[in-house]
């Protein structure tokens, strides 16, 4: 399939056109454009009469319907070919009627049609990172992560731990005694065990992610088939908060206890199945099926069975975003007066942000909610920077990256852009001695306090890497260790505030998230990432 003439197609319909116009329209060069005009008209697409001479006027006729050729060339590729090997042509710039038949080709050949079980159908338009605990460290995988594995503990918003996999824990001395939960069956049908869960947990604490935060744990063992002791350095109040964390769900290599086992995984489909020996309650639906789909495609949920095509919204909170300014040694903002004239920048242009999305709301306090305190924008004069300004590029936060770039150009402040792409922006951290300014998104799990606390010292959070370069701020955060989980919010505010006036972390906007539904799916109601709890929804019959 030919790119060039489609685009030459949707540009430049039949009427007279210079081979310098029709160059323009396709991004090629003059020579290149003849040549391509000489093979179209061998191939019967198309005649082109150069008006060369006084008085002779170019003309492009058309002599075949492009559009339609070609969309009849993409769906047969679509039925035997992978969604990636046509993945460039869907975002070509269809004409909605042929978008229309592309998506329901797409439900033809996924399955979006109706079939007897009860499924919930999502289109996503980039496939999981992982599908593994210790390695969801962006909200997409957690959320897949959270409804196929299960963790020793839960928590709430107001810090109150429940067992889950663990009924009960003791501390008895250093040690910390789990009880298990008896008649947990792994999806792969064997029965949970004592043995399982050390395995688990000692794949966690060696993790060179989470190695740091676990540093205190002095030996795991099973004693009995129910029974596991974890010994640390000495008895830790926060310990056990710790272990309702999405990342320290009990894994057998890659097999879960959720309420959902992995079916199917691949480029093109992600699909959750009941697990029916799950030793809660057996999740309602059937099946949930993520969909591989190119941008601009319909992002509505559906369900397998007929609807009356009624979509209902939801909107759930989605995290927040704020500016992280890099202050390493030989950096442009190692100096104080820089980092606060740029806050004072944002500052000015942050009502604004609703503009871009209306789901942005300006965010002008801090990052702990409600528990975040007013704070004064540091004072000072402007700055003049002898070398540009390196902010960081990435897809999913490029819009308000290019906002605050402008804003920069308004300045007279130059800039050069550092492309990351997502996936190393979860996992690669050797950006950081590159870039200056970064525009980072983040959503905390259901607990505030334990969220930020993870937010400023798990590996794959970029505070981690910056606060190395505070004065002092690494031993404040080791006091998190000292005291109880319950008497952490003094600190978190203390360390906010420092954070803020001294510009190193901008508080941007909070976000929302609007999911489009079918009226039929009953039971609407939210997870700990804002996304739909799977294991409660229902499809009347």
């Amino acid at each position: 399939m030919d790119a060039y003439l489609f685009s030459l197609w949707k540009q430049c319909r039949d009427g007279h056109y210079t081979i310098a116009d029709m160059a323009d329209a396709i991004h090629l060069s003059a020579k290149q454009t003849r040549r391509h005009l000489l093979r179209w008209q061998e191939e019967g697409w198309l005649t082109y009469t150069s008006g060369l001479g006084r008085g002779n006027v170019s003309q492009l006729v058309w002599l075949r319907h492009v559009e339609s050729e070609l969309a009849e060339q993409l769906l047969k590729r679509m039925e035997t070919e992978s969604i990636e090997a046509v993945t460039n042509q869907l975002e070509w710039d269809w004409s909605p009627a042929q978008a229309g038949r592309f998506m329901r080709q797409l439900e033809k050949k996924f399955g979006y049609s109706q079939t007897s079980s009860d499924a919930l159908i999502i289109p996503r338009r980039r496939n999981f990172l992982t599908t593994h605990p210790l390695e969801a460290a962006d909200i997409h995988s957690a959320h897949l992560v959270q409804n196929v594995f299960n963790r020793l503990f839960t928590i709430d918003a107001s810090g109150q731990v429940t067992g889950e996999l663990a009924h009960h824990y003791e501390w008895q001395g250093d040690t910390l005694v789990l009880f298990l939960r008896k008649g947990v069956r792994f999806h792969d049908g064997s029965l949970m065990t004592s043995k399982d869960v050390t395995k688990s947990l000692r794949a966690l604490f060696q993790s060179p992610a989470y190695r740091h935060t676990y540093r205190h744990v002095r030996r795991v063992s099973s004693n009995g088939p129910y029974q596991v002791d974890v010994t640390l350095d000495r008895r830790r109040n926060s310990f056990v908060p710790r272990l309702s964390m999405i990342h320290t769900s009990i894994a057998k290599d890659t097999i879960g206890t959720g309420p959902f086992l992995l079916e199917r995984h691949d480029a093109e489909k992600t699909v959750l199945a009941a697990f029916e020996n799950y030793f809660g309650v057996r999740a309602l639906l059937d099946r949930v099926e993520f969909l591989q789909v190119p941008d601009g495609y319909d992002p509505t949920y559906r369900i397998s069975s007929r609807d009356s095509g009624e979509t209902g919204y939801i909107s759930t909170p989605s995290g927040f975003t704020l500016v992280f300014l890099n202050a390493q040694p030989g950096g442009v903002f190692e100096r104080d007066e820089a980092r606060h004239y740029i806050h004072r920048l944002i500052a000015e242009i942050r009502p604004d942000v609703g503009l871009l999305d209306d789901r942005k709301i300006p965010n002008d306090r801090g990052f702990l909610g409600d528990a975040s305190e007013a704070y004064e924008i540091p004072d000072g004069p402007a700055v003049t920077f002898d070398r540009p300004i390196r902010i960081k590029q990435t897809d999913f936060t490029s819009t308000v990256s290019m906002w605050i770039a402008d804003m920069l150009t308004r300045h007279g402040i130059s800039y050069e852009w550092v492309p990351v792409s997502f996936k190393d922006t979860i996992h690669d951290t050797t950006y950081f001695d590159r870039v200056d300014l970064i525009v980072h998104g983040e959503i905390y799990e259901r607990n505030i306090s334990l969220g930020f606390e993870q937010f400023l010292t798990s590996d794959y959070s970029p505070p981690r890497e910056l606060l190395r370069h505070i004065d002092g701020m690494t031993e404040r955060v080791r006091q998190y260790d000292e005291l109880p989980f319950e008497d952490w919010l003094p600190l978190h505010q203390q360390i906010e505030r420092e954070l803020k006036e001294g510009s190193y972390f901008i508080p941007l906007y909070n976000e929302e998230r609007t999911i489009p539904f079918p009226v039929e799916l009953k039971d609407v109601c939210i997870d700990i990432f804002g996304y739909f709890d799977f294991a409660k929804l229902w499809i009347p019959s």
